[in-house]
Parts: C-alpha cells; structure tokens; sequence
C-alpha cells in the first residue's frame, strides 16, 4: 500500500482520519494525498456571479487551496510524505478520477452521517465511493 487517498472538507472531524492516515501510512510507508473538492454546483439552481468567484473567500480553487494546505500542517515532523490534490466539480466523479489517475491503493474518508431520508434523495459521497471505487475504502465515523 504506497498511495493513501485522504479526502477531507476542513470540518472538525477531519482529525479522526488523520490519525488512522497517519497510521497506516506509517506501517506501510505509505505516501498520503490530501485531497478537496469544492462542487461548484449552485444551491437551487442559482448561478454563481463571477464577481463572487473572484473574491478570495468564495473562489471554489481558492477554498480548496486552503483546505489542503492547512490541513497538511497536521502532518508536519511525521516524516510522512504528504502532497496536496485539489479539484472543481462533483465530488464523486472528481475523486473516482483522481484516484485512477494517482494510482493509489486506499481512499480514507470520513462520514457526517446524513439521515436516511436526505441520503436517499441527494445521496452522499460516501456511499458513491463505496460502490463505485475500485480500490479499498475505509469510512471513519
């Protein structure tokens, strides 16, 4: 196991999946890629306004950007070799793709827990990336 796939939102749980990150990654020497993507589809249908998108606080890139490198000081004095990934789109589809094409070999996640009716209307990430990865994923509560 040489590539592990983190993905992370920079909510409070991410510290949960670092550790078994870490872990793992130090057993197996492993390297870890901390990865964001900011879906740039708009809440009921409105259209993002390009002068929004270019302020730093709401450019979709510019969040993305900053998640993964704050979140990739978690990780400084490890001796772990961490990279950073980002991508704009939808979650799902940006991950399966990144994945392939980083050829890693676990993707860890974690799960928020969503309840059953929300999940059976919109989805969840998590349930996508369990039944269409190709590789190993491990879901932290």
């Amino acid at each position: 196991m040489k590539k592990i796939f983190l993905l992370i939102d920079g909510s409070e749980i991410c510290p949960k999946a670092y550790e078994h990150a870490k872990k793992i990654a130090e057993k197996f020497d492993s390297q870890i890629i901390i990865f964001n993507a900011q879906d740039l589809t708009p809440p009921f249908g409105w259209l993002y306004n390009p002068v929004i998108l270019k302020n730093e606080k709401s450019n979709p890139q510019k969040i993305a950007k900053r998640i993964v490198e704050d979140e990739k000081k978690s990780f400084n004095g490890t001796g772990i070799k961490v990279t950073t990934e980002t991508a704009l789109g939808d979650p799902a589809v940006t991950i399966l793709e990144t994945v392939e094409k980083k050829d890693c070999d676990l993707i860890i996640m974690f799960t928020h827990g969503m309840s059953r009716s929300k999940r059976f209307l919109i989805g969840s990430v998590t349930n996508k990336m369990v039944l269409h990865s190709k590789i190993p994923v491990l879901v932290i509560r």
